[in-house]
């Protein structure tokens, strides 16, 4: 079982997180931090003792499976990586997708 880490934007200065086994059933951390990259760090270490890796969301988008030392060791990297991600996210369900004309639909079910 991996704990989901879920990081919120509060304001554009304002970042909070949540811990939780399952989606629904989340424990606020109840504090605020001015960066992303300490919201991480002190998840980190508050998970360090007890697990590996971590799920983790940032603003709903579940972004996979992180080592918990990561968190601890390279935050802003992490980040780096999970703000990389969110853009990859983004751009995919930016493209159009192809949708062929009628005529097309037809030659290619015949084929």
């Amino acid at each position: 079982m991996q704990p989901i880490l879920d990081i919120r934007t509060v304001r554009s200065d304002l970042y909070t997180y949540s811990l939780g086994a399952a989606p629904e059933a989340e424990l606020q951390c109840g504090d605020f931090f001015d960066t992303a990259e300490r919201c991480l760090l002190d998840a980190g270490r508050g998970l360090y003792l007890y697990f590996d890796r971590v799920q983790i969301r940032f603003a709903g988008f579940a972004l996979g499976s992180y080592p918990v030392a990561r968190m601890i060791d390279d935050p802003p990297g992490l980040l780096q990586e999970l703000m990389a991600r969110i853009l990859r996210i983004y751009r995919m369900r930016a493209v159009p997708r192809w949708n062929p004309p009628q005529a097309a639909r037809e030659r290619l079910s015949r084929a």
